[in-house]
């Protein structure tokens, strides 16, 4: 919310500088984010009067003019304006003045003729007639009045203002408003906060509830709605100090009716509405929920179709408002009304939200309803649009207001000790203080009862009070304690520990993390083949109100978001792309237990490809996860040959296990199929793996056991096996462990040959065995032994059996 400093100093008194002014008031919880200082770019542009007007001699489009600006003599300025007279008092942009965009007059000479300056036209100042009405389209600006020569500018335009931006919380809707923001700096300040003293002559005549009636149906979504009425309406431009304060936090000015009802909002937080009372047919307004399918044209134009769960303001006939939302096109004010209805209503919060998410509609006003107004505040703010339309003679107010308040909202109180602050603080402040802290904010408090008003909804139990108290004592002034309770630390635990070593791990290991979103379309499904016989996915969650049907689902399969971010990867061109995720994904049990929550599962996802040549194989992304196991601690895993993912290629996919009295499959890693990688625009062999995360963390074994170096030579023997081509690596790998017993220190497949020298349907893999004791230096006897029982379990028990030639 932009506030100009000019209009808050109306009501409270600010005498410190601006950067001290926004410290000050963020340090007690209203967060000033940045100032604005108008016409800081304007400099000598200052007030000067037309003495005389001639032709330039050597242009038939230009006029040479005589400018008094209080100096001893006139300047001669060339100008193309044909709307000036002598007499005219305007703004002269003299030598060295910069104006809008940085531009910086000089004086020269324009065919022939000096030129001492510049006649400034108000887009010239930076602004437009939309914001001056009285400027003209296409000309030098005349000021209507008399001004003193020689004087700057900015002030007689009102273009000096510092604006503050302030961050708005959602949980203060008193702080939605000029005034909410002027009483929180009464308060940091210790001043006082005068708001303005409502006057209203109330001119017309007859009373308001002569010209309307209003009923509310449901006052649980309208607890309060306020009618007053304006006779003898007169439609035009707002004065220019009411456009001046509108534009400057950032409301663009429309008409007086208008602009009143915007003014107010800025002031008060409180959104107005104006009718044109010859539109309301039988002079009543109804406050009623829609029908199913009703429909009404907003103030843009639009038709918008209704339900039954939002709120209308209607006639007996028709909808004329949604309620907090927009008015309708069908009773909008216009030059030719003769009587205003001026409407300020208190709506419920959560409706007004909803019902905007579904029209997809958010105005001004919902933003201010949906936090949640006080509904003590359509008076104040409807009587003070009343004082304004007799202040800017838009017409006369009749007597009275029709105020439809069935369940008044009174202040409540709230118990505290002020024993209990001081140990929830640390700090010692006295019961007096405190009362003294809360009464800057108009919290009466005596005897440890807090009297709340309506505008604090936020305070409703002792830590409230608390946070009142600690942010007018100052937070910096607060001690650095050691807390007098017992507390518990907080640390993450052993799951959530597991989840940053994977994370520091894959990192480590070259991979970015990617992070997508959960939710989805059902179409995602079908993309990857996922068909009805794998009912555990496809029976996904919907979600109920879905941004759109592409994030209807929440996922059951991690593939598609990893898939999507190496898809947006290769098509931006990027030669690289090594990413991983902890993916969560939501499985129904429907079918165990109906009504249940999904079941969530976390994987980690990898995905990975490189343009360059050589690129990635399979074996460099097993290689990562191998390493990725050693990281973790993983000693007992392996891998054997997939052909059951569909979206994986059939011959370059592996089932990831790790080992153990069950055999736990933990996941798969791969290339991804070339009928998947052409379905998501990946025009290069990309590489998937994904590991359910449960199982690797409860892995993880984080103990280093450190053993000395060794002091005996090692004993290798290389042996060459001719095996059927079915079996897999791990299996004689883990045939050949098993059997070599502990003197086996290294082993590694170094080649693997299938050719003329090798039988149809077998394969050559060639191993190479390392043996070493840590006691004493091993003989060829003692090798032999555990060499004779490996390569007779091979045979045995897989018909394994040394090559010959």
């Amino acid at each position: 919310m932009n506030i100009p400093l000019s209009w808050l100093k109306e009501h409270v008194d600010i005498n410190v500088p601006i950067r001290q002014f926004m410290e000050d008031i963020t340090m007690t919880g209203t967060t000033a984010e940045s100032f604005t200082a108008l016409g800081a770019d304007i400099d000598k542009v200052v007030v000067g009067r037309i003495e005389a007007i001639e032709k330039h001699p050597n242009a038939d489009k230009l006029l040479i003019t005589q400018v008094n600006t209080g100096g001893e003599t006139p300047l001669q300025i060339v100008t193309g304006a044909l709307n000036l007279q002598v007499g005219d008092y305007v703004p002269v942009a003299v030598h060295g003045a910069s104006l809008a965009g940085g531009l910086t007059i000089k004086k020269g000479k324009l065919r022939g003729e000096t030129s001492e300056g510049m006649l400034c036209s108000i887009e010239e100042l930076g602004y437009t007639n939309q914001d001056y009405p009285e400027a003209p389209e296409d000309g030098i600006y005349v000021f209507e009045t008399p001004q003193p020569l020689g004087v700057d500018v900015k002030p007689i335009l009102q273009l000096v203002d510092d604006v503050v931006e302030f961050e708005l919380y959602s949980s203060r809707p008193d702080c939605q408003s000029l005034f909410g923001i002027a009483r929180e700096v009464a308060a940091t300040y210790g001043q006082t906060f005068t708001p303005p003293s409502i006057m209203v002559k109330e001119e017309a005549a007859g009373h308001a509830s002569d010209f309307i009636e209003v009923e509310i149906q449901n006052p649980d979504l309208c607890p309060r709605y306020v009618a007053r009425v304006v006779k003898d309406v007169r439609i035009g431009p707002s004065p220019q100090w009411l456009r001046r304060r509108l534009i400057s936090a950032g409301v663009r000015p429309i008409n007086n009716i208008v602009d009143i009802t915007n003014y107010i909002m800025l002031e008060y937080g409180q959104p107005l509405h104006a009718f044109d009372i010859d539109d309301i047919a039988q002079r009543k307004i109804i406050v009623r929920t829609a029908g199913a399918g009703e429909k009404i044209t907003t103030l843009d134009g639009t038709v918008r179709i209704l339900d039954e769960t939002m709120l209308v303001i209607a006639d007996p006939e028709k909808a004329v408002a949604i309620a907090g939302i927009m008015g309708g096109e069908n009773s909008k004010v216009t030059g030719g009304a003769s009587a205003v209805l001026f409407e300020a209503a208190g709506f419920d919060g959560t409706n007004i939200r909803l019902s905007s998410k579904k029209l997809g509609m958010r105005t001004d006003a919902s933003a201010k309803f949906e936090k949640g107004l006080d509904p003590n505040l359509p008076l104040l703010a409807v009587n003070r649009a009343m004082e304004l339309v007799e202040m800017l003679c838009c017409g006369q107010v009749v007597t009275g207001v029709v105020d439809n308040y069935p369940r008044p909202r009174n202040n409540w109180t709230v118990a505290y000790k002020p024993e209990n602050i001081n140990r929830l603080l640390g700090t010692d402040i006295s019961n007096h203080d405190m009362e003294t802290f809360l009464a800057r904010i108009d919290i009466k408090a005596k005897d440890g009862q807090a009297l709340i008003p309506t505008f604090r909804p936020d305070i409703t139990c002792e830590a409230d009070i608390a946070e009142e108290v600690a942010r007018f004592y100052g937070y910096n002034n607060i001690p650095v304690n050691k807390s007098q309770r017992n507390i518990t630390g907080g640390a993450k635990n052993a799951y959530q520990r597991g989840e940053d070593t994977v994370k520091r791990t894959m990192a480590a290991l070259g991979y970015s993390e990617a992070l997508t979103s959960s939710f989805e379309g059902p179409k995602v499904l079908d993309k990857l083949g996922i068909g009805d016989t794998d009912e555990k996915r496809q029976k996904a969650v919907t979600i109920t109100n879905p941004l759109g049907e592409d994030f209807s689902i929440l996922r059951t399969t991690p593939l598609h978001g990893m898939l999507h971010s190496l898809s947006i990867n290769f098509n931006r061109r990027n030669e690289i792309a090594r990413l991983f995720e902890l993916t969560k994904v939501y499985l129904t049990r429907h079918k165990e237990n109906p009504g249940t929550l999904p079941e969530e599962k976390i994987y980690l996802t990898i995905g990975a490809y490189s343009r360059k040549n050589p690129g990635l194989d399979f074996f460099d992304i097993k290689g990562d996860i191998e390493e990725f196991m050693r990281v973790l601690g993983i000693k007992h895993f392996s891998f054997m040959p997939n052909t059951d993912t569909s979206h994986m290629h059939p011959g370059r996919t592996a089932t990831i296990i790790i080992d153990g009295e069950s055999p736990n499959h933990i996941g798969y890693v791969g290339e991804l199929h070339p009928d998947m990688a052409e379905a998501y625009e990946i025009g290069t062999r990309a590489y998937i793996a994904v590991l359910e995360l449960a199982p690797l963390i409860d892995g993880i074994n984080n103990v280093i056991t450190y053993v000395p170096l060794p002091k005996y030579p090692t004993i290798s023997r290389d042996i060459a096996l001719q095996v059927k081509e079915d079996i897999p690596a791990a299996v004689i790998e883990k045939t050949i462990r098993e059997k070599a017993g502990s003197l086996l220190v290294d082993l590694s497949l170094f080649d693997i040959y299938q050719g003329k020298q090798i039988e149809e349907g077998y394969k050559s893999m060639a191993y190479a065995l390392s043996f070493r004791a840590v006691d004493r230096t091993l003989t060829d006897e003692e090798v032999a032994a555990p060499m004779e029982a490996v390569l007779k379990h091979l045979k045995a028990s897989l018909n394994v059996r040394l090559r010959d030639k």
